[in-house]
């Protein structure tokens, strides 16, 4: 492994991997903090969504609270803190619900939670942040985030495994 940059809570690597063949591949790899993703259940079939502006993107983006876990080292802190930095609220349960993994040179691990029991709780949200939150039935939530203008992957992927697990 080469380091070719780090800096900015990021890493980039030259890597190396076998192939079960006995070939090699080499590619770029990007390591970073792994991260957080919240599905805010008011009710069974309502969740908790963003509409939050991405400004590298020039768009509003329709997405689950979600975010770095790097300023702890316990994953199911960082879902509580991204939760309450978000939508104001904090989570009486939360639940670990899976993890999903973007590309195998992307070396950092998704974690999606299921929160429910919200209560208010607010931490100040980050200073670079813009969003609104708002309430949906869950398949008006799917059908935002997997049709806007740029669709959140990890949002849309948690959203629509938890409405098949749960018939909706």
């Amino acid at each position: 492994m080469k380091e070719l940059f780090s800096g900015h809570g990021w890493r980039v690597t030259l890597d190396e991997a076998a192939l079960p063949d006995g070939r090699m591949k080499k590619a770029a790899r990007v390591h970073s903090a792994d991260t957080v993703v919240i599905l805010p259940l008011v009710q069974p079939d309502r969740v908790v969504i963003l509409r939050e502006f991405r400004p590298f993107w020039g768009c509003y983006v329709w997405m689950l609270p979600s975010g770095k876990a790097d300023k702890e080292t316990d994953i199911l802190a960082a879902a509580q803190r991204e939760l309450r930095e978000e939508t104001g609220m904090r989570a009486g349960k939360i639940t670990p619900y899976g993890t999903c993994y973007y590309r195998d040179t992307i070396a950092y691990t998704c974690h999606f939670f299921l929160a429910e029991d919200l209560v208010a709780d607010p931490l100040p949200r980050d200073a670079t942040e813009l969003m609104e939150v708002h309430t949906l039935p869950i398949d008006e939530a799917i059908q935002r985030v997997v049709t806007g203008e740029r669709s959140h992957a990890a949002s849309g992927n948690l959203l629509l495994r938890y409405a098949r697990e749960h018939g909706f």
